[in-house]
């Protein structure tokens, strides 16, 4: 990565610490790609879409996602192999069908599950065990057989393997949460939730964990 992507990504990474940061990093990245052809680009510029859609209003995210999408599918388009692109595409895909609705995002559910698969060969390590963490997500979220291939067995896996990359990343512990309730192991959901509530954090990135800590203090409330 030269120079300008990772002045770009420290924006990214500071976007608490400015609320500026994040819209100078898109519109630098926007104006970037008037002028060349870098998959990165596009990937960095859908992870910017990720974190903006994180704190919109709810009538604004469908939109976000979508962009989103497109953006990194314009990277993946360039260069398969690019991580960034792969990733972020498939994040925005799953918000997206989120926000849809699964009867309204069926037709997602292959190209998502083919993206989820192309980033785990590329790198599963990459932000922390992110394609294990979608993986895993994913495969909990959907409907299981006859309608698709939901599988919690299979999502506890992945988050499992999450967790070795990402032991103190909040969405590790969320996701597997879901995921232990879901397979009626309630005990060891209620383990990975208090670890989100007595998680210190870091400071820069206090608005993100806050949310975190607040979604898991409801799951417990109702486990």
């Amino acid at each position: 990565m030269d120079e300008f992507f990772k002045r770009i990504k420290s924006k990214i990474i500071d976007r608490e610490l400015n609320k500026n940061n994040l819209i100078e990093a898109e519109k630098k990245l926007i104006d970037y790609n008037e002028k060349n052809h870098i998959a990165i680009s596009y990937g960095l510029l859908a992870e910017v879409n990720y974190w903006k859609g994180e704190i919109a209003d709810k009538s604004e995210k469908l939109e976000i996602y979508k962009t989103g999408m497109e953006l990194g599918k314009v990277g993946i388009s360039i260069d398969p192999t690019n991580i960034e692109s792969q990733f972020w595409t498939s994040v925005c895909m799953g918000l997206l069908g989120d926000e849809q609705g699964i009867l309204n995002s069926i037709f997602l559910l292959g190209p998502m599950e083919s993206s989820i698969e192309k980033c785990l060969k590329l790198d599963e390590s990459y932000y922390y065990g992110g394609p294990l963490r979608v993986a895993g997500l994913f495969y909990h979220r959907i409907p299981s057989w006859p309608i698709s291939k939901g599988d919690n067995r299979k999502a506890l896996e992945y988050l499992q393997k999450a967790l070795i990359y990402g032991p103190e990343f909040c969405l590790n512990h969320l996701y597997i949460s879901y995921v232990y309730k879901a397979l009626n192991q309630k005990a060891k959901a209620k383990e990975h939730l208090n670890w989100i509530i007595d998680f210190a954090g870091v400071d820069k990135f206090k608005i993100e964990i806050d949310k975190y800590k607040m979604k898991a203090k409801k799951e417990l409330e109702i486990l």
